[in-house]
């Protein structure tokens, strides 16, 4: 009886112990063809192991729901001894209230990442300076902001802070890609992305970005006048604030939402068949890298259909 007791209080210790997170289901994928064969050999089991990195490790305390569908994809450009020269392509998605839709939440190109890397390499979690796994830490905590803040007034603000922890550290250390450039039209940088994030100035573009989320793309399916409604109220407001504030033309992270956002947006016409030149206006002007899109898309969806004879 004794024995029986002390098995079932293990039981109840284990049960009451808090459930892992694991709020990623993240898959990673390898480009090699510029290796030689012997090099391939190298990452036999890099999916193996940055997959585990990123989906068994809890990155928050209070994550729920369904895990967060990412992707990571290197493409191995180069190799010198053993270090690695690789562009980096992150995308993640979170799908829709009462939907099987998803939509994008992030979607950066990042073409200046280094790190060593052999074969049986152990990944560590950890507060210092790792080439690999800072960078993934780093595009792991904007994900988690990115998905916070669309389902909460500025909740992923505590993610932005760590993804900015790493890039104050892996600045510090001067590793490649982690310098503080500062450019007037908005290119990416990681250090000027998330410094923008948690810019004061840029904090009204995240709650309309909120907006966007949860009173708009959430409603789609189910109260589709108001997600209009949202969407538009959001669209005039980006315009305004755009109009009104000169930080908001060389914004990193307002260019990289519609970098993730433009395909999307663009289909989001179907809202407002009466006002499409207007929409597709406000559109090239907060986003004119994707103009040339937003025009030829106007194009097509104010072709005469052919008749017939």
């Amino acid at each position: 009886m004794k024995h029986s007791f002390f098995i079932l209080l293990g039981l109840l210790v284990l049960l009451a112990r808090p459930v892992a997170a694991q709020e990623l289901d993240a898959q990673v994928d390898l480009n090699l063809s510029t290796l030689s064969d012997m090099d391939r050999q190298n990452f036999l089991a890099f999916k193996h192991d940055v997959e585990g990195y990123l989906n068994n490790f809890d990155w928050t305390t209070d994550f729920s729901g369904e895990r967060i569908r990412c992707s990571f994809q290197f493409n191995i450009v180069s190799d010198n001894g053993g270090d690695y020269t690789a562009q980096l392509f992150v995308n993640s998605t979170r799908p829709l209230y009462k939907s099987t839709q998803l939509t994008t939440m992030a979607r950066f190109f990042d073409a200046t990442v280094e790190f060593p890397y052999y074969r049986g390499q152990e990944l560590a979690h950890g507060t210092n300076f790792r080439p690999l796994e800072s960078l993934l830490d780093f595009y792991v905590y904007i994900i988690l902001g990115l998905d916070y803040d669309s389902y909460k007034l500025e909740s992923g603000t505590p993610y932005f802070q760590q993804a900015q922890t790493v890039a104050v550290v892996a600045n510090s250390a001067q590793g490649t890609g982690w310098q503080q450039d500062v450019t007037s039209i908005g290119t990416y940088t990681r250090v000027g992305y998330i410094n923008d994030a948690l810019d004061a100035n840029i904090r009204a573009f995240r709650d309309l970005i909120f907006m966007y989320h949860y009173d708009g793309l959430d409603l789609l399916a189910t109260k589709p006048d108001d997600a209009r409604e949202a969407i538009g109220t959001v669209l005039d407001s980006l315009v305004t604030l755009k109009r009104q504030s000169t930080a908001a033309g060389r914004s990193v992270f307002l260019r990289a939402f519609f970098e993730s956002k433009y395909p999307e947006m663009t289909d989001l016409a179907r809202l407002f068949p009466d006002n499409l030149a207007i929409y597709f206006q406000k559109l090239g002007f907060l986003d004119p890298v994707h103009q040339t899109y937003y025009q030829d898309a106007l194009s097509k969806m104010t072709r005469p259909a052919n008749g017939g004879g």
